[in-house]
Parts: C-alpha cells; structure tokens; sequence
C-alpha cells in the first residue's frame, strides 16, 4: 500500500511538472506571437514613410499607444532577449516618428517658400542684384495673404522670412545700401503687421 501511494505521488507530482512546463510554453507561445505580430506592425507601419499622410501617421501613432499599453502590461513574462528586442522595436518607431516629423515640417516649408517667395523660392537663385526683389515678393504675398492667418501661419511666414535672412547673409556680393534701407524696411514691416496680428488675437 505504501508502495502505491508513493507511486501516485510520484505520478501526480510529475504530471504537475508536466503541466507547469506546458503552461509555460504556452506563456512563451503566447509572448512571441504577441511581440511578431508587434514586429510585423513596426515592420510595415515605418516603411515608406515619406509618403504617410498627416492622417496615416496620426492614426499609426494611435496604435502604436494602444499596442504597446497591452504589451507593456505582459512585459514582465518576457524574457531579456524579448524585452530587448521589444525595446527596439519601440525605439525603431520612434525614430521613424522624428523623421516623419522633419519630413512633413520640410515639405510644409517649401509649399510656404513657394506661396510667398514666388520665383525666390529657389533661395540658391537670390544674389545681390536681385535680393531686393525677393524681399518685396515676400511682403506683398504677406501683405495680401496674412488677414486670417492663425498662430502657426504666422510662424510658418516668420520661418521663410528667417530663411531669406540667412540667404541674405550668404551672400557674398556687396549689397547696395539702398537695397539694405529697403530690405530693413519691409523686415519692420513683417514685424508691424505680425505684432498687430497677436494684438488683434489678445
């Protein structure tokens, strides 16, 4: 009798064994098919992203948010070589987020460089017999455009303005004095009608 009693303990003692190792497995199963399908997601979401939309990338990072809370909640379970790779996923979408960011900010500015620089939008083409010329496009577009402007308009104008500065700057030719009145000019002007702007908004 002893002898049978040992024998079931032993059975029901490797049968727990058994089954703690399928469950574990079965967490491990669980934890990879997650973490694929996150990579498969990554894999796909960052590929090709110049050609995101504002909406498209608006919504990825809406999923990214949603995944990784799920993730992050069964990270404990995962072991050190998955929650490194985890880790880098994470920072693989972030840094497709910082590139998409610089993309779209460069792709507005040259639409702005265009509206109200005109034929200047090209900055390398402005030289010391024409840099007048592009100041006075710039603030008759501003002059003609600027009525509705939000906050972020007028940062956008203000940045193509600080971008014809530094042309300005650059360039290597003398710049007849007349010229450099004028331009002071139509820079305090920019300034005038910006400061009134936010008067109006206040």
């Amino acid at each position: 009798m002893k002898k049978n009693t040992t024998i079931w303990l032993t059975m029901l003692l490797l049968f727990g064994v058994l089954g703690a190792c399928s469950s574990t497995r079965e967490a491990d199963n669980v934890v990879e098919d997650e973490l694929s399908d996150f990579r498969s997601w990554v894999n796909t979401t960052t590929a090709n992203i110049a050609d995101k939309t504002e909406d498209d990338w608006k919504q990825a990072k809406q999923d990214f948010r949603s995944r990784t809370e799920e993730l992050d909640q069964i990270e404990d379970n995962f072991t050190a070589e998955v929650k490194e790779e985890y880790k880098q996923l994470k920072q693989e979408f972030n840094d497709a987020d910082e590139m998409y960011k610089r993309t779209h900010q460069e792709r507005i500015v040259s639409e702005w460089e265009r509206n109200l620089l005109g034929k200047w939008a090209d900055l390398a083409s402005i030289n010391e017999n024409n840099v007048r010329d592009a100041y006075i496009t710039f603030m008759e577009n501003v002059r003609a455009q600027n009525e509705n402007w939000t906050d972020e308009e007028w940062e956008m104008a203000k940045i193509i303005l600080e971008n014809l500065n530094e042309r300005k700057s650059q360039i290597t030719g003398n710049i007849p004095t007349d010229t450099e009145v004028k331009i002071k000019a139509l820079q305090m002007e920019f300034r005038t009608l910006e400061t009134a702007a936010d008067a109006n908004d206040n």
